[in-house]
């Protein structure tokens, strides 16, 4: 089916809705109207279950009937701005009171407040909001979505010290001044620094010139483009709005977000980037319910009440199972009894109810497992780094940016006081100590910092 139309004010009396041509129950908004066939309604249970009848066919154009949707503005919809002015017209202005009655969903002052602003004071009332659009904007601004956009131009513009860290998170954007310190193409001015025009120059000469300046022009227009998408979508971090933005996102869409980040030129609005996340959002959180039910599918569930009780028992089964693998811990190490008693100990605490509050990593230092080398194909930063960084790099489990930007400043630190100590180290590089120690070590031996 393809829908025709979108719902109507007042389409059809409430007390004439009719019966269903489907299951003969009384209408009631919302329900569907087919467009093609005379007189045909049906609510959206026979909608949803594909009826048909003999002149009626599921895929004939319908249209959706219902008044609840908003006019003037939000809060308000179509069936009650319907009663309020029905019952304006009985009971005449101001006697709320009589006609919060006959709306019965809103208030006397919120009745009051709604006429007042939408019907007396504001002179672009009544027209609903489509038309105030249409008569003076032409491209009608999207609704914000429930994540805010993490730029605002009203904001007092940041000013970091040249060294910190916030500093190198913008890349060297000076927020109060609006540029960059090394703009985009920055040696653009050399191809014309040495062009003059003079009275003589041949028609030939003068005409490459002018194409010169013209090419230079060209590339002011695209860096001025390229500073007008970074403060049109904010993806200078001139404040803490993107850090709070992208926390807000759950991981999954984080990865997505990072992925089509490049893609907000294309975009019409800012909101509208950020509103293509949440539909993507929504999409990928419907994949998992689906997931989640063809998994009760495959097990035999085909009610609610049962996929509940099927839950219970996966967590149970896996507690369960938790508990009887706790023997494969110990197996390789029965030859050792201090690492038997440890096991034990530890066990008599968890039953307890205590915890597991007995450190066995000094007893069982083999039992932990290395963390795996990560990739850094596709991450950022990864084409600055050689080839003894790069396995550095993936060992020390550190993506390439961030590598880059401690190495800068360890670097910094080490030209400006001739050394670096660990602990100098630790307060610069604020991240694992184990991390920051490896990190230390192998700029010392490739000789970019000196103790």
């Amino acid at each position: 089916m393809n829908s025709v139309a979108q719902p109507n004010i007042g389409s059809d009396n409430e007390n004439e809705l009719g019966e269903c041509k489907g299951c003969g129950v009384n209408l009631v908004e919302p329900y569907v109207r087919c467009a093609e066939c005379e007189n045909f309604k049906m609510c959206l249970e026979c909608f949803s279950r594909g009826f048909e009848s003999e002149q009626h066919l599921n895929n004939h154009k319908y249209q959706i009937i219902t008044n609840k949707f908003a006019i003037f503005e939000f809060g308000w919809n179509a069936d009650e701005e319907i009663k309020l002015l029905e019952s304006l017209a009985d009971c005449g202005p101001g006697n709320w009171n009589s006609i919060s009655a006959q709306v019965k969903t809103k208030s006397a002052v919120q009745c009051e407040a709604h006429y007042m602003k939408c019907y007396v004071i504001n002179a672009k009332y009544p027209l609903p909001a489509m038309f105030i659009f249409s008569l003076e904007m032409p491209d009608p601004p999207i609704r914000p979505p429930s994540i805010p956009i993490p730029f605002k131009p009203c904001e007092d513009p940041c000013r970091p010290l040249p060294e910190s860290h916030r500093a190198q998170n913008m890349a060297g954007y000076l927020a109060a001044r609006g540029d960059f310190q090394e703009e985009y193409d920055n040696y653009a001015e050399w191809d014309i620094s040495d062009i003059y025009f003079s009275p003589d120059d041949k028609p030939i000469l003068k005409n490459l010139k002018l194409a010169v300046v013209k090419i230079y022009q060209s590339r002011l227009q695209e860096r001025a483009r390229r500073k007008h998408i970074i403060r049109k979508f904010g993806l200078i971090n001139n404040s803490n709005h993107m850090l709070r933005y992208l926390r807000k996102l759950p991981q999954d869409l984080r990865e997505v977000e990072e992925k089509m980040r490049p893609l907000m030129h294309i975009q019409s609005h800012p909101i509208a980037h950020d509103m293509l996340l949440q539909s993507i959002g929504v999409e990928l959180e419907l994949k998992k319910k689906i997931k989640k039910l063809q998994n009760y599918r495959r097990n035999g569930i085909s009610s609610f009440r049962v996929a509940k009780m099927f839950e219970k028992l996966k967590v149970d089964r896996e507690s369960s199972k938790s508990r009887s693998n706790h023997m494969s811990e110990i197996l390789p190490y029965l030859h050792d009894p201090a690492a038997l008693a440890m096991w034990l100990q530890r066990q008599a605490a968890i039953e307890a109810g205590l915890g597991n509050t007995v450190d066995t990593s000094l007893i069982l230092p083999t039992m932990r497992k290395t963390a795996p080398p990560i990739d850094l194909t596709d991450l950022p930063g990864v084409e600055k780094l050689n080839a003894v960084e790069k396995e550095f790099c993936a060992k020390a489990r550190l993506v390439p940016e961030a590598y880059l930007t401690y190495k800068a400043s360890l670097i910094h630190e080490f030209s400006r006081n001739g050394k670096v100590k660990l602990a100098g180290a630790r307060s610069i590089v604020k991240i694992d100590v184990n991390k920051t120690r490896k990190l230390y070590d192998f700029l010392i031996d490739q000789g970019h910092i000196n103790t």
